[in-house]
């Protein structure tokens, strides 16, 4: 990690899915994308960040933002040298890269994006800025303030050991091998294709496992949330049965509120892996149909997930030691 450089990942499909179709969610426009970045740029050229890394994608959502304020830039503002796809393969690519070029990378989007971010950027600080559908993961925060708590850790002023926190993930197997990850939900579907990926129909989950889960949660985390909450720093989850037994209602989805019958539910301590019946299935992974299994399907529960910037006690620790002076 490079001190001095941030990495930027702006993902122009977040916000943009086909919940907008089926369900009553809104669009989060790629033009305030770029207005996100343009306030981020301004705001760490002022606190000393000496350059940006950003990920170059199908929208053009870092040029934009550069062109806009460019008079005012004088940090080095570049694109990684990568081939477009315009799809999950991006952002893994530039995560990976960026976890050796950058101090501190900020994820423009949602509890997706920063899933496959989560996969590829190892240790270095995340600072996950909500642009996505469910936004469980990501801070719904002014990116002046989220620009203020990068650049104190990525100048030094805040070490990462003392302003971010290790996340807690999901961890699947199929027959022992580990196959992927969530960040915030996994569910057993039985699903029979990934189509357009999000999961509005209760009728379809069979098994549900939570990192974190609260009754102000959207998505299918708040199904769990609705009987208890499981906050970030508890080190233990859920795990639910669904389909039969206890009527529950909850907001799967924007706008929609959907009856859910929930049979098992218990708590899942880290490092216990749990058996998951539902086999073959189609896991939903942070509220998106991703990955088929068979076999002997366990999940597991563990804090290896990517540190992130807790920007409350970062600006706290930044203010006192003089960063905001002159």
């Amino acid at each position: 990690m490079k001190k001095g450089v941030v990495g930027i990942i702006a993902n122009p499909e977040s916000g943009r899915d086909i919940r907008r179709l089926v369900a009553h969610a809104s669009v989060f426009d790629n033009m305030e994308k770029v207005s996100i970045v343009e306030r981020l740029l301004l705001i760490l050229q002022e606190l000393g960040v000496e350059r940006v890394i950003g990920m170059p994608e199908t929208f053009g959502i870092i040029p934009g933002a550069k062109r806009a304020v460019e008079e005012h830039l004088s940090i080095e503002v570049e694109l990684m040298d990568m081939k477009i796809f315009g799809d999950w393969r991006d952002t893994y690519k530039a995560a990976e890269n960026l976890r050796e070029e950058a101090s501190v990378i900020v994820v423009i989007g949602g509890d997706g994006t920063n899933r496959i971010v989560a996969k590829a950027c190892g240790d270095t600080p995340i600072m996950p800025i909500s642009t996505g559908t469910n936004n469980v993961f990501p801070y719904m925060i002014e990116a002046t303030i989220a620009g203020e708590a990068v650049a104190a850790i990525a100048t030094g002023v805040v070490t990462p050991e003392e302003g971010t926190y290790r996340t807690k993930r999901i961890e699947l197997f199929e027959n022992g091998e580990l196959r992927d990850i969530a960040l915030i939900d996994a569910a057993a579907t039985t699903h029979s294709f990934v189509g357009s990926k999000a999961v509005w129909k209760p009728e379809y989950l069979r098994e549900l496992v939570v990192s974190r889960c609260s009754p102000s949660n959207i998505g299918l985390s708040s199904i769990a949330g609705i009987l208890r909450e499981v906050k970030e720093e508890d080190d233990f989850g859920l795990y639910l049965e669904i389909g039969k037994g206890r009527p529950v209602k909850a907001p799967i989805a924007p706008g929609v509120f959907k009856r859910v019958l929930i049979g098992e539910v218990r708590e899942v301590p880290l490092g216990e892996e749990i058996e998951i019946h539902t086999t073959p299935t189609l896991f939903a992974l942070d509220g998106e149909r991703e990955v088929e299994m068979d076999g002997e399907i366990t999940a597991r529960l563990t804090r290896t997930g990517p540190r992130v910037i807790d920007y409350r006690k970062t600006l706290r620790l930044a203010a006192e030691r003089g960063f905001f002076e002159g």
